[in-house]
């Protein structure tokens, strides 16, 4: 009996780190706080995130992936965000849990293929199962998107822009949530609660200075790829700060170039800015040691 108990509670804290993990943060409170966070916005969009990081975390098991990597919630969080993703465009269906299932374990398992061949995964097991799941919704009509309704609004809304350029890393609309995760964040990490604000407000500047509608960027949109990729090379020298500017800027762009096309970006910007970034930044490192 106490075995079981141990392992129920240590499938909760996995299942919670997962969903911290979404935001590089290998944390069960910061996890607590991001399900909180999601409840507050949208309480049938936080179970399907749930039930996405636990389905994920539950494949890793079953396959019997590195038990290190499941408890550090490395499984989880690509699965919560298929969750979160559907249900966002979908609107949170009952109906959507068993492709939010499939969704997740598919991200597991394309995660530990990426791993397995040394790749940065990121959230491209997300981005790619994600995409694959709207083309088959699209192909067969067995679900429609929900249209947006971003309104028109005039003037700029710094605080909701802020806020949501965070909470839009997982569909998280509400700007209580936003300030929820950066608090989490930065109570964490402090480097990357700062890094986290900045590019935000870089997402936010730089999108009001090239003429994009201010309905959107008050929504966050040009913020959050951004947001993830200032997370990751979060630091505190001045290498770190030049290379977070670098893929921030460059995941707007790449924003950009998708959103132009036709595709929902997800965090296809991060992660491609990120593999881009991480090359230059090593190829430019082998220059330099040559020398």
């Amino acid at each position: 009996m106490d075995k079981l108990i141990s392992i129920v509670i240590q499938s909760i804290k996995n299942t919670l780190i997962g969903l911290a993990q979404i935001m590089l943060q290998p944390s069960v409170g910061v996890g607590m706080v991001f399900l909180i966070g999601a409840a507050i916005n949208s309480v049938p969009l936080a179970i399907l995130g749930l039930i996405g990081s636990a389905a994920g975390t539950l494949t890793a098991v079953i396959f019997g992936f590195s038990s290190k990597d499941i408890q550090n919630g490395l499984f989880g969080y690509n699965g919560a965000l298929v969750g979160f993703g559907l249900g966002y465009f979908y609107g949170p269906l009952l109906s959507l849990v068993i492709f939010v299932i499939l969704g997740a374990s598919t991200s597991t398992i394309i995660m530990q293929y990426m791993r397995l061949k040394g790749w940065q995964p990121f959230t491209f097991p997300f981005v790619v199962t994600t995409w694959l799941i709207m083309l088959l919704f699209t192909a067969t009509g067995s679900f429609e998107i929900i249209p947006w309704s971003l309104g028109k609004v005039d003037s700029l809304n710094f605080i909701q822009a802020v806020s949501r350029g965070t909470g839009q890393v997982f569909f998280q609309e509400y700007t209580v949530t936003g300030l929820l995760l950066i608090t989490a964040i930065t109570l964490n990490n402090w480097v990357a609660g700062i890094f986290t604000i900045g590019a935000s407000c870089i997402g936010m500047l730089v999108a009001l200075s090239v003429g994009l509608p201010t309905d959107a960027i008050n929504l966050g949109l040009f913020g959050y790829n951004g947001v993830l990729c200032a997370i990751v090379f979060a630091g505190k020298s001045l290498r770190d700060i030049i290379t977070a500017l670098v893929a921030i800027l460059l995941s707007f762009l790449v924003y950009c170039g998708v959103i132009y096309i036709g595709i929902p970006a997800l965090t296809f910007p991060f992660v491609l800015a990120a593999w881009i970034t991480f090359w230059g930044r090593g190829w430019l490192d082998e220059k330099l040691s040559m020398r």
